[in-house]
């Protein structure tokens, strides 16, 4: 007996709010009898992760191993394609069958994730109900994107402005500071669009700046119910740029323009209260000497619905995605700042390096899961 479930989007990818629909074929060589045939579609988090803990007994420290989980369940859709759920035992006739479905997903689904402590994922699945002998199950797993709509925050349409004062000795110390200040003209954007970042370091030290690194930084929360609440991060630097300042400093003054693409990363996610996904972009400012790097750091919303002006709220798709490009470009070359700063050909004259950190697998690309969904089987395998 074989059994497929064909959705109607061959990458199996789904807006939060769009209707997921397809078909379900089962072909059998001979008849077979069972109570009656379902789909579920389902979606949940789960969160899992063992650490050692000490302890006292007897007056003697000992060592325990205490696992940390948390289970949400998001979606849960049955359907009957065949018989009844109460009712007696029938034939399933030999052949071909084909049975259609439809389900509409809620809009305020969070998105699939795998990683190293946790995972959010849906699936159809269709079971049969065998009398007297196990059940058979067949699934089909699906992604779902967050619906994050960047027009409901008002903010995320401003520019930012943020600004560090950074002291390289004691705070008796009468060295004068380096001011460290980072621009961005919005902070809500889509994936693949560019993130201008505007630098200026105001150095008024007698500390060399060697270098700068700007990176998009993703960081992923995940939160424990039992045995009580507990908190693990995953941090991963998503694409960063290199600016080398070595002898090229002399000015107290150093401006760059720094520009991030955002790959096929997951949306900004918060709609679980088990696992969230945030982003920021962190600006790490190096020097000489025996100083610790100064690291700035600006939070941005990655969504999936694109900022649009107060009078085009009706737009459609493909109108939205086309005022998205145009609005790209706008943003990327504008100025950073008003003024004299000048663009990174002409100040400093420094090398750049321009990485994405690690170059991402074909599954990677589309959701980020297939290394972390192996790190987390070897996770929860290990625990068990």
């Amino acid at each position: 007996m074989s059994c497929n479930i064909i959705l109607d989007k061959s990458d199996g990818v789904y807006l939060a709010g769009e209707t997921l629909s397809g078909r379900v074929e089962i072909t059998n060589c001979r008849a077979i009898n069972i109570h009656y045939l379902t789909l579920i579609i389902k979606g949940s988090a789960n969160v899992r992760w063992t650490e050692s803990e000490t302890y006292k007994e007897d007056g003697k420290k000992k060592t325990k191993s205490v696992t940390y989980s948390a289970h949400e369940h998001y979606l849960n859709s049955r359907t009957i394609l065949f018989g009844q759920e109460n009712g007696p035992s029938i034939q399933l006739p030999a052949g071909s069958h084909s049975y259609t479905f439809t389900c509409v997903l809620p809009h305020s689904l969070p998105g699939s994730m795998f990683g190293i402590y946790g995972k959010i994922e849906y699936k159809a699945q269709v079971k049969f109900d065998v009398p007297w002998t196990y059940d058979d199950n067949f699934n089909r797993v699906f992604k779902v994107l967050p619906n994050v709509d960047l027009n409901q925050e008002p903010s995320l349409r401003m520019a930012s402005v943020t600004e560090r004062v950074q002291k390289f000795c004691s705070w008796s110390c009468t060295m004068s500071p380096a001011v460290i200040t980072i621009t961005l003209p919005q902070t809500g954007f889509l994936r693949k669009d560019i993130i201008p970042i505007g630098i200026r370091i105001s150095n008024s030290s007698s500390v060399e700046v060697t270098g700068v690194q700007v990176k998009l930084i993703k960081s992923v929360s995940f939160k424990s119910t039992t045995p009580k609440v507990k908190e693990r991060k995953e941090r991963t630097k998503i694409v960063f740029q290199t600016f080398n300042l070595v002898g090229r400093t002399n000015n107290r003054n150093i401006d760059i323009n720094a520009r991030l693409a955002i790959p096929l990363t997951p949306p900004t996610c918060e709609q679980s209260s088990s696992i969230k996904t945030i982003y920021y972009v962190e600006v790490a400012v190096y020097v000489s000497g025996c100083h610790k790097t100064t690291r700035t750091t600006t939070p941005i919303t990655i969504g999936t619905f694109p900022i649009v002006p107060d009078g085009n709220r009706n737009m459609d798709m493909s109108q939205l995605l086309g005022f998205q490009a145009m609005q790209q470009s706008a943003i990327v070359n504008q100025a950073i700042f008003s003024g004299s700063i000048a663009s990174i050909a002409t100040a400093p004259s420094a090398s750049v390096i321009d990485e994405e950190a690690p170059p991402p697998s074909y599954s990677e690309v589309v959701y980020g899961w297939k290394n972390n969904e192996k790190a987390y089987q070897s996770s929860t395998a290990s625990s068990s």
